[in-house]
């Protein structure tokens, strides 16, 4: 089948030189509904299913590396993650902050680069929330974050489901997905995913790597 030029010169920019193309439907690997595709470093699960369902998918407790910006008083403010509300694991700048030990105390307002009231140390709010205090005024913090974390996917209209980190973060080692239980290391590896294109016609076509078993 002859590829559109602009069509392939896409496929060549993302290293998955796709030239099998097949209706819209569940595409499996191997025979395989559920599988993997790890390109540059970055694993990505794919799932078959009929187009517009969904899948649930709980990835368990993911540690996320977020960055952050202090404000104008230095100070960081950190909500509640999912799943987490003791901020197990919880990191800034690499320093562990225990959230056990750290008093309650009130937020202040900042007004021309100073608090209206003096916090010397990091505190909790009443409602959870961590605050870091006395880091560079308006810099960017480094906060690792562990927390649940659960995604709801669409299948696409050729058929296939997508599951990619989240922000910050990569895939754990396991996760479950409509109650059943994954691991990554398990699942059949297919080098490079199918893509889904739309036709001018308004049809779909699921385009799968050349390196792919009929």
């Amino acid at each position: 089948m002859k590829i559109p030029k602009n069509l392939a010169l896409l496929l060549v920019s993302t290293s998955a030189i796709a030239t099998n193309s097949v209706p819209a439907k569940a595409i499996q690997y191997k025979g395989a509904s559920v599988y993997k595709a790890t390109e540059n470093g970055i694993t990505t699960v794919y799932f078959d299913g009929t187009a517009g369902n969904h899948i649930a998918v709980d990835l368990g407790n993911v540690t996320r590396t977020l960055s952050k910006v202090a404000s104008a008083c230095g100070e960081v403010k950190i909500s509640v993650p999912k799943g987490n509300s003791s901020f197990t694991g919880l990191k800034v700048d690499g320093t562990a902050i225990d959230y056990s030990a750290l008093p309650v105390n009130t937020l202040p307002t900042c007004k021309n680069g100073a608090l209206s009231q003096a916090r010397t140390a990091n505190f909790k709010t009443a409602k959870g929330q961590v605050v870091i205090v006395g880091k560079t005024p308006n810099a960017s913090v480094s906060v690792v974050l562990p927390g649940d974390k659960r995604k709801n996917i669409t299948i696409n209209s050729c058929g296939i489901g997508v599951l990619r980190g989240v922000k910050g973060s990569t895939l754990p080692a396991a996760f479950s997905a409509n109650g059943t239980n994954y691991t990554l290391a398990s699942l059949p590896d297919a080098g490079h995913g199918p893509v889904c294109k739309k036709a001018a016609n308004g049809t779909y076509s699921a385009y799968t790597p050349s390196g792919w078993p009929n």
